[in-house]
């Protein structure tokens, strides 16, 4: 994968604007920027910053595997056995 740091740090940014925005709006603020996400009620705005944070986890967890090493895993896997 050639754009691993991309997707890291695309990863973290989830993250944290995901998280930061959900505990803002238990204070009662909100980032200006994210202001769309309230159009459509407290719930489906808390469901899409939730999904913002679990997607930032999947980014990471997604850079981070070692995708050449798993298709030999797998190729080796497939071999039949005599």
């Amino acid at each position: 994968m050639k754009n691993r740091t991309l997707l890291t740090i695309s990863g973290f940014l989830l993250i944290i604007l995901g998280i930061t925005s959900i505990v803002m709006k238990i204070i009662g603020v909100h980032w200006v920027f994210l202001g769309f996400l309230e159009w459509g009620g407290s719930l489906l705005s808390f469901i899409l910053k939730l999904f913002m944070s679990v997607a930032g986890f999947v980014m990471i967890a997604a850079a981070r595997i070692n995708w050449e090493a798993e298709k030999r895993e797998c190729a080796a896997d497939d071999e039949p056995v005599a």
